[in-house]
């Protein structure tokens, strides 16, 4: 494997691909913690804790559960998620004898599963060393995973971003006509190649092939008016690769399965008054669905909509009338739940997708309109940064609300923003230049010039041929532009 070409998706891609899946999970009883581990070998589940263990196939999964399950990974998931929805009760515990786990599902069901361990057993002895066997395989596999992870982090923090220059416009046709963000997305499809997807004057969707650096293919009036916004989910239960196209001016939201760009959903009229202004997917217990913000000059506006696959509306959260510029998702490993992060022309807020409500309100006496907003897991410290029309970059405490840092980047209007490597951020200007910020000591180092027009959207991305780099577009004809390192 070329580590200078290769992405965090190539390896996990080679992890996946290798029919073997792991999580783990700690439970407390009585004080003690103990860890489950629950792994997918080929066609055979395996949960196991200390010295229990069960295996199960799809048949015997199937009796238990009396659902039917076709596929090994699908049974894994639903395992899975059983034990992220902290629905796994440990009944009984007696040290080196028994274990007692009852599995309740939906609430309606309960499976109660007793885990032996005898060692008298010499047919569960050779289970336990055949188990044993496999685990250490999936540890070695593990471990050579972990190593070229470790290479690859090296590549990747080790290239400095000061050195970046602008090479080529990748394309000619593209255009946009609304200050919103993400007016392309960048994504690496199943059969490995890189796809950029973007909207021109004649409303049409163009998949770029990156590797080949052509047009592969071209919806024409996609939409009935100009495309705004892309956004790309993989479904992980139908193996497909998905693209959100959005229409503020027409109102309507479409997605595309890339293999045959057949249009899978139409949502029409998203809004009854407004714009329909950004969306973004959001996964709830292995269920993707479709949320989008709405923009309004004269009130009736600030409602958060949410939509299945089959285009039904299943819910809204108000808003408080604000004018939603950008809306994103993020889902915290640590509470298990979902929250909504939104942009307004007045605060940044974020709300607990289950509850319905409001979860904490970002104010900083801020003069003008919240673009954009990343999250940043940073020593334990989960941090929203989002960037400002007053010119400034905020870095906040996501669930204390509290204002961590406020770095002054210019006079003019901040719109897109990018991660690179954790410890810097590339921020899209309305001067027309593309600001690199160092963010522990709060520095603008670099200011990279090129484009005609408001930067709108930043992306990173490891190209197949030049490594890790980035992808910006402007307002209207400005078009897509690629930059890279200067010594590549």
């Amino acid at each position: 494997m070329d580590y200078n070409q290769a992405s965090k998706e190539d390896l996990l891609n080679i992890y996946k691909s290798s029919k073997i899946y792991y999580q783990e999970y700690f439970l407390i009883k009585n004080n003690n913690i103990y860890k489950i581990t629950i792994k997918n070998i080929d066609n055979e589940i395996i949960i196991r804790c200390k010295n229990y263990q069960i295996i199960l196939n799809i048949i015997d999964l199937s009796s238990l559960t009396k659902i039917k399950f076709d596929k090994i990974i699908k049974a894994y998931e639903y395992i899975t998620n059983i034990f992220e929805e902290n629905k796994v009760i440990i009944k009984d515990i007696i040290p080196n004898k028994v274990m007692n786990l009852l599995f309740k599902i939906k609430n309606e069901l309960e499976i109660d599963i007793m885990l032996f361990y005898n060692k008298a057993n010499n047919f569960i002895i050779n289970e336990i060393n055949k188990l044993n066997k496999d685990i250490n395989n999936l540890k070695d596999e593990n471990n050579k995973i972990k190593k070229e992870l470790v290479i690859l982090r090296e590549f990747h923090y080790n290239k400095s971003p000061k050195d970046m220059k602008y090479i080529s416009d990748l394309t000619n046709d593209s255009y946009v006509n609304l200050g919103s963000n993400n007016t392309f997305t960048v994504f690496k499809s199943i059969n490995d190649i890189l796809y950029l997807i973007y909207s021109n004057k004649n409303k049409s969707i163009i998949c770029y092939d990156l590797n080949q650096q052509k047009k592969v293919t071209e919806i024409k009036n996609a939409h009935k008016q100009f495309i705004t916004n892309f956004r790309y989910y993989f479904d992980y239960i139908n193996e497909r690769n998905i693209i959100m196209s959005i229409s503020c001016e027409d109102n309507n939201l479409r997605l595309w399965d890339i293999k045959n760009w057949e249009c899978i959903v139409n949502i029409k009229n998203v809004y009854n008054f407004g714009y329909l202004f950004s969306g973004c997917f959001l996964v709830e217990k292995n269920i993707p669905y479709i949320v989008t913000s709405n923009c309004n000059n004269y009130g009736n506006s600030g409602v958060i909509n949410i939509f299945d696959f089959h285009g039904n509306k299943i819910k809204e959260i108000n808003n408080s009338n604000e004018e939603t510029i950008f809306i994103n998702t993020y889902y915290d490993e640590i509470t298990s739940k979902n929250y909504i992060l939104t942009c307004n022309n007045g605060y940044v807020k974020s709300y607990d997708y289950n509850k319905n409500e409001l979860y904490r309100k970002y104010y900083d006496n801020s003069n003008g309109d919240h673009n954009s907003l990343i999250i940043k897991n940073d020593d334990d410290i989960i941090k929203i940064i989002e960037s400002c029309c007053d010119g400034n970059i905020r870095i906040w405490n996501f669930h204390s609300g509290l204002l961590l840092n406020k770095i002054k980047v210019n006079d003019g209007r901040l719109i897109s923003i990018c991660l690179w490597n954790n410890s810097y951020l590339y921020v899209g200007c309305s001067d027309k230049t593309i600001k690199l910020i160092e963010l522990k000591n709060e520095l603008v180092i670099k200011s990279l010039s090129g484009h005609n027009n408001s930067i709108l959207t930043i992306k990173k991305l490891i190209h197949p041929r030049y490594g890790k780099c980035l992808l910006s577009q402007g307002w209207e004809n400005d078009h897509i532009k690629l930059w890279i390192n200067k010594d590549e």
